[in-house]
Protein backbone atom coordinates (compact mmCIF):
# COMPACT_ATOMS: atom_id res chain seq x y z
CA UNK A 1 0.00 0.00 0.00
CA UNK A 2 2.89 2.35 0.84
CA UNK A 3 4.36 1.84 -2.65
CA UNK A 4 1.00 2.64 -4.27
CA UNK A 5 0.71 5.90 -2.29
CA UNK A 6 4.27 6.85 -3.28
CA UNK A 7 3.53 6.06 -6.92
CA UNK A 8 0.41 8.27 -6.87
CA UNK A 9 2.36 11.06 -5.16
CA UNK A 10 5.07 10.81 -7.81
CA UNK A 11 2.50 10.99 -10.62
CA UNK A 12 0.85 14.03 -9.03
CA UNK A 13 4.18 15.81 -8.59
CA UNK A 14 5.50 15.12 -12.08
CA UNK A 15 2.18 15.22 -13.90
CA UNK A 16 0.92 12.80 -16.46
CA UNK A 17 0.06 15.19 -19.30
CA UNK A 18 2.01 15.94 -22.41
CA UNK A 19 5.17 17.93 -21.81
CA UNK A 20 4.94 21.44 -23.22
CA UNK A 21 7.86 22.69 -25.28
CA UNK A 22 9.38 25.95 -24.16
CA UNK A 23 12.31 27.77 -25.75
CA UNK A 24 14.54 26.28 -23.06
CA UNK A 25 13.51 22.71 -23.94
CA UNK A 26 13.84 23.31 -27.67
CA UNK A 27 17.45 24.49 -27.51
CA UNK A 28 19.91 21.66 -28.07
CA UNK A 29 23.27 21.50 -29.84
CA UNK A 30 21.62 19.54 -32.65
CA UNK A 31 19.48 22.59 -33.53
CA UNK A 32 22.08 25.21 -34.47
CA UNK A 33 19.92 28.04 -35.83
CA UNK A 34 17.82 28.79 -32.70
CA UNK A 35 20.93 28.90 -30.52
CA UNK A 36 21.99 32.25 -31.88
CA UNK A 37 18.48 33.63 -32.24
CA UNK A 38 18.46 37.01 -30.48
CA UNK A 39 14.97 36.38 -29.12
CA UNK A 40 16.31 33.48 -27.04
CA UNK A 41 19.45 35.17 -25.73
CA UNK A 42 19.79 36.65 -22.27
CA UNK A 43 22.51 39.22 -22.91
CA UNK A 44 23.07 39.78 -19.19
CA UNK A 45 23.96 36.10 -18.81
CA UNK A 46 26.50 35.91 -21.67
CA UNK A 47 29.59 37.05 -19.70
CA UNK A 48 28.98 34.35 -17.06
CA UNK A 49 28.28 31.73 -19.74
CA UNK A 50 31.48 32.72 -21.54
CA UNK A 51 33.51 32.44 -18.34
CA UNK A 52 32.07 29.00 -17.59
CA UNK A 53 32.74 27.83 -21.14
CA UNK A 54 36.33 29.11 -20.95
CA UNK A 55 36.84 26.87 -17.91
CA UNK A 56 35.28 23.91 -19.74
CA UNK A 57 36.78 23.86 -23.23
CA UNK A 58 40.08 24.69 -24.89
CA UNK A 59 41.58 24.73 -28.34
CA UNK A 60 43.28 21.42 -28.99
CA UNK A 61 46.64 20.88 -30.74
CA UNK A 62 44.91 20.46 -34.12
CA UNK A 63 42.81 23.63 -33.74
CA UNK A 64 39.63 21.84 -32.69
CA UNK A 65 37.76 22.80 -29.52
CA UNK A 66 37.93 20.00 -26.96
CA UNK A 67 36.65 19.45 -23.45
CA UNK A 68 39.55 20.35 -21.12
CA UNK A 69 41.50 17.40 -19.83
CA UNK A 70 40.12 15.05 -22.50
CA UNK A 71 40.39 14.43 -26.22
CA UNK A 72 36.59 14.76 -26.59
CA UNK A 73 35.55 17.19 -29.32
CA UNK A 74 33.17 19.86 -28.03
CA UNK A 75 29.75 20.34 -29.60
CA UNK A 76 27.43 23.05 -28.35
CA UNK A 77 27.00 26.77 -28.03
CA UNK A 78 30.05 29.02 -27.93
CA UNK A 79 29.91 32.27 -25.95
CA UNK A 80 32.63 34.86 -25.72
CA UNK A 81 32.66 38.32 -24.15
CA UNK A 82 35.25 40.58 -25.77
CA UNK A 83 36.10 44.20 -26.39
CA UNK A 84 36.59 45.81 -29.81
CA UNK A 85 37.68 49.45 -30.01
CA UNK A 86 36.72 49.84 -26.36
CA UNK A 87 33.18 48.53 -26.92
CA UNK A 88 31.98 45.39 -25.14
CA UNK A 89 30.76 42.73 -27.58
CA UNK A 90 29.36 39.24 -27.23
CA UNK A 91 30.05 36.50 -29.73
CA UNK A 92 27.59 33.64 -29.95
CA UNK A 93 28.18 30.71 -32.28
CA UNK A 94 27.77 26.97 -32.58
CA UNK A 95 30.50 24.39 -32.44
CA UNK A 96 29.94 20.95 -33.94
CA UNK A 97 32.53 18.23 -33.50
CA UNK A 98 35.13 20.77 -32.39
CA UNK A 99 34.63 23.19 -35.33
CA UNK A 100 32.59 26.36 -35.71
CA UNK A 101 29.50 25.57 -37.74
CA UNK A 102 26.66 27.83 -38.88
CA UNK A 103 26.19 31.48 -38.00
CA UNK A 104 28.57 33.28 -35.67
CA UNK A 105 26.95 36.48 -34.50
CA UNK A 106 28.57 39.39 -32.71
CA UNK A 107 26.26 41.52 -30.58
CA UNK A 108 26.82 44.77 -28.76
CA UNK A 109 26.04 44.70 -25.05
CA UNK A 110 22.72 46.48 -25.79
CA UNK A 111 21.65 43.52 -27.97
CA UNK A 112 22.11 45.16 -31.38
CA UNK A 113 23.86 43.07 -34.00
CA UNK A 114 27.37 44.21 -34.88
CA UNK A 115 28.44 41.41 -37.22
CA UNK A 116 27.66 38.00 -38.58
CA UNK A 117 29.55 35.38 -40.54
CA UNK A 118 28.52 31.89 -41.59
CA UNK A 119 31.03 29.14 -40.90
CA UNK A 120 31.36 25.68 -42.36
CA UNK A 121 33.78 23.22 -40.76
CA UNK A 122 35.43 26.12 -38.96
CA UNK A 123 36.00 28.16 -42.13
CA UNK A 124 34.11 31.36 -43.02
CA UNK A 125 31.81 30.95 -46.02
CA UNK A 126 33.02 33.36 -48.71
CA UNK A 127 30.85 36.48 -48.95
CA UNK A 128 28.87 35.74 -45.79
CA UNK A 129 30.39 38.43 -43.57
CA UNK A 130 28.04 41.28 -42.67
CA UNK A 131 28.49 44.24 -40.32
CA UNK A 132 26.30 46.94 -38.77
CA UNK A 133 27.28 50.15 -37.04
CA UNK A 134 25.88 51.28 -33.67
CA UNK A 135 22.98 53.00 -35.50
CA UNK A 136 21.94 49.69 -37.08
CA UNK A 137 23.11 50.69 -40.55
CA UNK A 138 24.79 48.04 -42.66
CA UNK A 139 28.47 48.81 -43.31
CA UNK A 140 31.19 47.11 -45.32
CA UNK A 141 33.89 46.35 -42.73
CA UNK A 142 34.36 45.47 -39.08
CA UNK A 143 36.33 48.69 -38.64
CA UNK A 144 33.36 50.73 -39.88
CA UNK A 145 31.03 48.83 -37.53
CA UNK A 146 33.11 49.95 -34.54
CA UNK A 147 34.14 53.40 -35.75
CA UNK A 148 32.94 55.77 -33.04
CA UNK A 149 32.62 58.78 -35.38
Amino acid sequence: MKKLVLLHAAILLTGCGEKKSTPETLITPSQPEPLVDKALLDFDAIPALAATLEETIEEGPEGDFIVKGTDTLYSGVFYKADSISGEEVYIVANIKDGQFEGPSIMYRSNGSKAGEVKLQNGTPVEGSEQYWNSKGQKVETREEAFDSK
